[in-house]
């Protein structure tokens, strides 16, 4: 993966260390040469903190050519960092809203940058004592945001709109993007538009876990229907949190001991929405997102939306049925950055510096495998290493497809790695889609606990066959970030993967991007006649998507998975029979 010196003309790096913390490399024209989560090595979840890991592999992969490259950081001036802190503040006093972002931000960031220092660029800082990353270039963190959805989009213009829970005290932000220029718009502070603080919060409310479970939140929203005493409900109880003088949850379960602040939150649940199902409340605040996130969207959206083009970015586009929505209002084109949560913000970091200071225009992202590749003698080791019997096999996608047609479940090793949180066919599970059943034992067996069915890949030429509204949609289909309804088609021939709404969270595989994987969804295709996969994450529960050989091997085993196909090299469990399901 090594690139040559002249390619690296121009080159600028990036990294962040809030939760999901992530590290990337571009060129000077802002291709992406390497993107990773310092998840992916820590095997922590949403790994916050120094990406000192994905830094290190960074500059394995390009040894001696990162020297004089210039470092982007997630972060504002400290002087900016006080005028937005007292901002918020003033604004919070204005409107009568609580907030505890202030002092114990900046104390934070002053701690950091006296820990940091600066100067001395990608490898100086890999190598430094304390593994120190340096940086030369301070990005904002809704900037970052924009800059990740709209340089990676290939518009010429667009308008531009990130919404989280909070970054740099400010939870939604509209920009303008042309050619190379992004110009803010509007911003809102997180506690006057707290639409992803408020999902955190009913998250926990219900159970999970705010930080990493809101997606079964708008699965089982689906199962739910509208109440309007319930909808009252959520609306009072989150209006009530924010005033001056109540109790604002959002920020206790950032700034408390969660554990305990989570154990009050859920004993609110009887007491005040016992009258109402847990189906209901998801739906609530579901509905009350969509809405929110329309409106928003809608105030600043030029009269003429069939002509114009929307990038989104930030947590709350995580939430696919949201995007759908906003798609439904009639844009031209909607792209979803695929690292739209706080992954993407190194990436983004980065272009905003390329496109900022060095006029390099949006270009159009055309896939996310960005992280490292292995080779056949570490898949093979790997293998060899567990006392595995395997075989290499000539024609391994006409191997699997033929697996998967007869029932078994494969796990899916090759290629380069992922960036972003979905697995996108290369760090896979695979498995037909006619069994409706599948949500419910293989979730079982992989320990997840699971409200949306599992997402189909479709080979792209397919794709109209099942899936209503794709138009303005492909490009950003390819990542699997917004949902679809689904044709009469896709719900007989696929019922494993469409939702209970008649939704899809689908995978548009495009041969050209992925040629390994569509000659696997092609020869299931030519055989059956059925145009898609399942395709879930080769992951356990709570555990990030594997990144090494020796990941995939462990994983292969907890999960009890039938065949691991890990390059051309296939695995299969000895009780794997087909007639077992």
């Amino acid at each position: 993966m090594a690139e040559t010196a002249e390619k690296l003309l121009g080159a600028v790096a990036g990294w962040h260390d809030s939760h999901c913390a992530s590290a990337v490399l571009l060129d000077g024209k802002g291709r992406v040469l390497f993107a990773a989560a310092e998840e992916r090595y820590t095997k922590k979840k949403l790994q916050k903190g120094l990406p000192r890991q994905s830094m290190a592999d960074l500059k394995r992969h390009f040894p001696g050519m990162l020297e004089d490259v210039p470092v982007c950081y997630v972060d504002m001036p400290l002087g900016s960092k006080v005028s937005r802190n007292m901002a918020l503040v003033k604004n919070s006093f204005l409107k009568g809203l609580n907030t505890s972002k202030s002092l114990g931000s900046l104390a934070g960031t002053f701690a950091k940058r006296m820990l940091l220092g600066q100067g001395s660029g990608v490898a100086g800082a890999v190598e430094a004592p304390k593994e120190v990353l340096d940086f030369q270039h301070l990005v904002e963190h809704h900037a970052a945001h924009a800059a990740s959805a709209y340089y990676c989009s290939g518009f010429a213009k667009a308008m531009v709109v990130t919404i989280d829970g909070v970054g740099d005290c400010l939870s939604a932000t509209v920009y303008s993007g042309l050619g190379a220029e992004l110009t803010r718009v509007a911003h809102y502070f997180y506690n006057e538009c707290p639409l992803g603080a408020n999902y955190e919060v009913l998250t926990g409310l219900l159970g999970f876990n705010p930080d990493r479970h809101c997606g079964k939140i708008t699965g089982l929203s689906a199962r739910g229907r509208e109440n309007p005493a319930c909808v009252e409900a959520v609306r009072c109880f989150f209006e009530r949190s924010w005033q001056r003088g109540r109790k604002n949850w959002f920020d206790r379960l950032h700034d408390e001991d969660e554990t305990r602040v989570l154990q009050e939150l859920r004993g609110l649940r009887q007491k005040i929405f016992g009258a109402f199902s847990q189906e209901d409340l998801a739906w609530a605040i579901q509905d009350e997102t969509e809405k929110m996130v329309m409106s928003l969207i809608a105030k600043y959206a030029p009269a003429d939306v069939r002509n114009t083009d929307l990038c989104l970015a930030g947590g709350v586009f995580a939430n696919v049925r949201v995007n759908q929505k906003v798609k439904e209002m009639g844009f031209r084109q909607v792209f979803v950055q695929p690292a739209m949560d706080d992954g993407g913000l190194s990436l983004g970091a980065a272009l905003y510096h390329l496109g900022m200071e060095h006029g390099v225009p949006p270009k159009r992202l055309d896939h996310c495998f960005l992280g490292p590749a292995f080779d056949e003698a570490a898949m093979e080791e790997a293998i060899q290493r567990r006392g595995l019997a395997y075989e290499r096999v000539d024609n391994i996608h006409y191997a699997i497809a033929q697996l998967v047609e007869d029932g078994f479940v494969v796990a899916r090793f090759d290629g380069a790695m992922e960036f972003g949180p979905r697995a996108l066919g290369n760090r896979s599970i695979l498995y037909h889609t006619i069994d409706p059943t599948v949500n419910t034992w293989l979730n079982k067996r992989l320990a997840r606990t699971e409200f949306m069915p599992f997402a189909p890949a479709t080979l792209k030429e397919k794709a109209h066959r099942c899936y209503v509204g794709l138009e303005g949609c492909e490009h950003t289909a390819e990542f699997m970030t917004i949902t679809f309804d689904c044709t009469p088609e896709m719900k007989r021939t696929s019922p494993a993967v469409v939702h209970v709404d008649g939704t899809a969270r689908g995978q548009l595989v495009d041969s050209r991007v992925n040629p390994g994987f569509h000659e696997i969804l092609r020869e299931y295709h030519k055989s059956t006649g059925i145009p898609s996969l399942v395709n879930t994450s080769f992951n356990m529960h709570e555990a990030p998507i594997v990144a090494t050989p020796d990941d995939a091997v462990t994983s292969y085993l907890d999960g009890r998975l039938d065949c691991l196909a890990m390059g051309p090299f296939l695995v299969r469990a000895k009780d794997a029979t087909p007639e077992k399901r």
